[in-house]
């Protein structure tokens, strides 16, 4: 299963991705929007790995992105999560480490949104909406050193 993972800045430099909440085309989320087609509901989880990743990153990061990994997973590492614990209905539960060859490709925000993404960590609800018309970037996996660098520049 394709599944969407959201990052923060200290998960670029970890040898694994740890057992954390992702984003899917689950049957709940086809449920929700019945008439989408695939594309459709790939973004849909994919913007909704893009606000965990904002609810992930520190005030303390020196470069505010919102970070989404991407891979194709064995369903058997997913679980759906606890009835009381989301309603967002892309949600599944990584119940293991995730390797970083298992990843594909990575989203970034595309620069320049920085302060945005600011407000919106800070409790801009108007700004947290806004967020969601910035563009992701598309990066290789082997990209992944080069962003570990721009994402988390020398002080």
């Amino acid at each position: 299963m394709r599944i969407y993972i959201p990052l923060c800045v200290s998960d670029f430099s970890r040898e694994a991705l740890s057992p954390r909440s992702v984003h899917g085309v689950t049957h709940e989320l086809r449920r929700v929007f019945p008439r989408a087609d695939e594309e459709g509901l790939e973004y849909a989880a994919t913007m909704s790995a893009a606000d965990d990743s904002l609810r992930r990153l520190s005030a303390a990061d020196r470069v505010l992105r919102r970070t989404v990994a991407v891979a194709e997973v064995p369903g058997k590492i997913l679980a759906l999560p606890a009835p009381a614990g989301s309603n967002v209905p892309s949600v599944l539960l990584l119940r293991e480490e995730l390797p970083w060859n298992c990843v594909e490709s990575l989203l970034v925000d595309e620069p320049g949104n920085e302060s945005l993404v600011r407000r919106a960590l800070n409790g801009d609800e108007n700004a947290f909406l806004l967020t969601g018309e910035i563009e992701l970037l598309w990066y290789d996996i082997s990209e992944r050193a080069l962003l570990r660098e721009e994402l988390n520049p020398p002080a």
